[in-house]
């Protein structure tokens, strides 16, 4: 039986406060740049407490200034999402120094093009280790701790890619058809006991990764152009509204979905 009365009416500031994150505390990994770096930004703009996990502590510190000089909170992590000891040591410290752990975004990722028959062994290892095992992790050590709590939401970044197949992008394809699944299992899992694991599914996006990987002009990217409603790249500012949806109350009774902020490719 639901804990909530379907014949009450909706009290006054009702829907203001279920979008309410002040007091919040969020992990976002991969903080230090591109979509991590504007959901982190867009979350202390909103009230929370920021945590910049990242193996690049120069762009994390970057970061935190920016969210400081605009009046917000934020610190600085260093963590190795693929290392299982570092994952569960920052989950430890942030729950010491906060009290809490509200929000985990699992941004750090990356990508490499190549043709699958060239495919190299050490950067398909990397791709998968980094975007799957590491999301895997994160969700582990900072899952206990919401699950302790009884209360919390995960979101992980995945991609068009998660559900629609383009070329030179073997390895990145199947990192992120992975994270699909494991916001589908681990929300299955958790959500009786406070948690709630959810995504959101990028198109090709204005950020580092993408020019990092030579994606905003090549085989790959002409492929994807080619099929968007509108020819233009999202930008990272543009995931902060469903970040927030995810994070706060109001997607009380989302979990195990990935939200698509795609401008409609998965459509065409």
């Amino acid at each position: 039986m639901s804990d909530i009365d379907s014949t009450s009416s909706i009290p006054a500031g009702y829907a203001s406060d279920i979008f309410d994150l002040s007091k919040r505390v969020a992990v976002v990994t991969g903080g230090g740049s591109g979509l991590g770096e504007a959901i982190a930004i867009g979350f202390a703009q909103a009230g929370m407490s920021v945590v910049l996990a990242d193996i690049n502590i120069e762009g994390a510190e970057r970061v935190s200034k920016i969210i400081t000089d605009q009046g917000g909170v934020a610190c600085v992590k260093e963590l190795d999402v693929v290392d299982k000891d570092s994952c569960d040591q920052i989950a430890d410290e942030v729950q010491a120094e906060f009290g809490s752990i509200n929000v985990l975004v699992n941004s750090a990722g990356s990508a490499f093009r190549c043709p699958a028959e060239d495919f190299p062994e050490d950067k398909f290892d990397f791709i998968i280790n980094l975007n799957m095992k590491g999301t895997y992790l994160c969700c582990q050590s900072f899952g206990r701790k919401m699950l302790a709590q009884g209360k919390g939401s995960i979101i992980n970044i995945g991609s068009i890619g998660g559900f629609n197949a383009y070329p030179l992008a073997s390895a990145y394809l199947a990192s992120k058809g992975a994270v699909v699944q494991i916001t589908r299992s681990l929300a299955l899992e958790w959500r009786t006991r406070g948690v709630r694991v959810n995504g959101i599914g990028p198109t090709l996006m204005d950020s580092p990764l993408t020019k990092a990987a030579g994606s905003s002009t090549s085989v790959t990217a002409d492929f994807i152009k080619a099929r968007m409603i509108r020819p233009r790249l999202g930008q990272p500012r543009e995931l902060i509204g469903a970040a927030i949806f995810l994070a706060s109350d109001a997607s009380e009774l989302v979990t195990g979905h990935m939200l698509m902020c795609d401008d409609g490719y998965l459509t065409s």
